[in-house]
């Protein structure tokens, strides 16, 4: 039976509403009566029909309108994970480095969407709950609705997670000293990641990744030991070039490429052992021309821009050997064009790939102008139809970190006998 098309907000919002009434009032009926009401609904129907619902949002409305309906989510992890694969997390905008700025700015995206709108007024999205610092906050990760920032000293940096949806704010204690121990030339703090899941709201991890010339080791903070674990030093190679804050969390893996070789570091975030994974011969990383991310089924993908073209490659497994099948390959250069007027203006432009995840990619471009002033544009690509759409125009600058809506606590549980099967 094919699938019902997704209804419209306006439609999935009269439903609701009908069903809520529905749900609060006693009807009674006789003993004798076949009539199907909605409390008829076993968990498994009201599931199948929540799967129909345009988005979060619309789940959220649903789930609170009754206990019953709260509880046929909570009480099963496979829905929540097939309803984020079908429904991803909205983007409600992106935090910028801007210059100097003592921390990232926020600039939200559609701000006519009553989701964004209701969100920026009680949201801390000027992260005016940071602690003041001399040197500023920057910014490290972003996932879960989590933001992860640090205040960029060499060797042992401060850390704070932030949750601006709900100001909830932890200082992280300092990376211990011992992390520099054993150490030989060139040690240094490539960078961190939050390891968090929607499937676990109270409690967070933080893996910071450092090497010296040619070894790397990773420091492991816990939110309910509240304390650094520093794992042993792994000879990796590479004369020190390992990129410096370009690692990529995808499924469980961390993944951190050499710059300007085929091959990357890839460590697993349950045990933190570390391996290694070749890159196809005609990737070489330079510059922001490479990402690393996942498509909409989860499968670890690479996507690659080289003079305006951008390939695609998906890591699968043949015969039990994992291997990168062939790229698929798209032409940029006519669709940036017609965004930016480039080719009319006169103006060089300059591409990045600032994130893949989930089947979508973000990219942005510069340009100066000849008035000597920058301009950017801010797209999105889905893997899926490869048809590059312009979310954003303006002339900012700076690195870009996208922020998206998290999945509430409350469909989930306040404790982890909620939430499981």
């Amino acid at each position: 039976m094919a699938a019902a098309a997704p209804p419209s907000t306006t439609t999935t919002d009269a439903t609701i509403t009908a069903a809520a009434a529905a749900a609060t009032t006693t009807t009674c009926i006789s003993s004798t009566s076949t009539a199907t009401t909605i409390f008829s609904l076993t968990e498994d129907d009201l599931r199948e029909i929540f799967l129909r619902l345009p988005d979060l949002r619309a789940l959220i409305r649903a789930a609170l309108t009754c206990r019953p309906w709260l509880q046929a989510i909570r009480s099963s992890r496979p829905f929540r994970r097939l309803f984020r694969a079908l429904h991803p997390a909205p983007l409600l905008g992106l935090f910028l480095e801007i210059g100097n700025s003592s921390a990232p700015s926020f600039l939200p995206l559609r701000r006519s969407d009553p989701v964004v709108a209701a969100a920026l007024r009680r949201g801390d999205f000027f992260l005016t709950s940071l602690p003041p610092l001399s040197t500023g906050w920057a910014f490290a990760d972003c996932r879960d609705g989590y933001v992860l920032l640090w205040n960029m000293m060499p060797k042992r940096p401060s850390l704070v997670a932030l949750n601006p949806m709900t100001w909830a704010i932890d200082v992280l204690p300092r990376l211990p000293g011992q992390i520099a121990t054993g150490s030989r030339r060139d040690f240094a703090v490539l960078g961190f990641h939050l390891l968090c899941s929607d499937e676990r709201p109270w409690s967070f991890r933080v893996a910071c990744v450092c090497a010296d010339q040619r070894r790397v080791r990773v420091a492991v903070f816990s939110s309910e030991a509240w304390e650094w674990a520093v794992r042993p030093w792994v000879h990796v190679g590479g004369n020190c070039s390992l990129k410096y804050r370009a690692g990529t969390l995808v499924g469980g893996s961390i993944f951190w490429p050499y710059q300007g070789e085929s091959r990357m570091v890839r460590i697993d975030t349950a045990t933190m052992d570390i391996s290694f994974l070749d890159l196809p011969p005609e990737v070489e990383v330079a510059g922001f021309n490479f990402a690393v991310g996942d498509t909409k089924n989860g499968e670890l993908c690479i996507v690659y821009e080289s003079g305006f073209f951008l390939f695609v490659w998906t890591r699968l497994s043949v015969d039990g050997t994992e291997v990168w099948a062939p790229p698929t390959i798209l032409s940029l250069g006519e669709e940036l064009d017609r965004h930016t007027l480039a080719s009319v203006l006169d103006v060089q432009l300059d591409l990045k790939i600032v994130q893949v995840r989930s089947g979508l990619v973000h990219l942005s471009s510069t340009c100066m102008t000849h008035a000597g002033t920058l301009h950017c544009w801010f797209f999105s690509l889905p893997l899926e139809t490869m048809e590059l759409e312009l979310l954003l125009e303006g002339s900012f600058e700076g690195d870009v970190h996208l922020y998206n809506v998290a999945w509430p606590p409350s469909l989930v549980g306040d404790d982890e006998s909620i939430g499981h099967e």
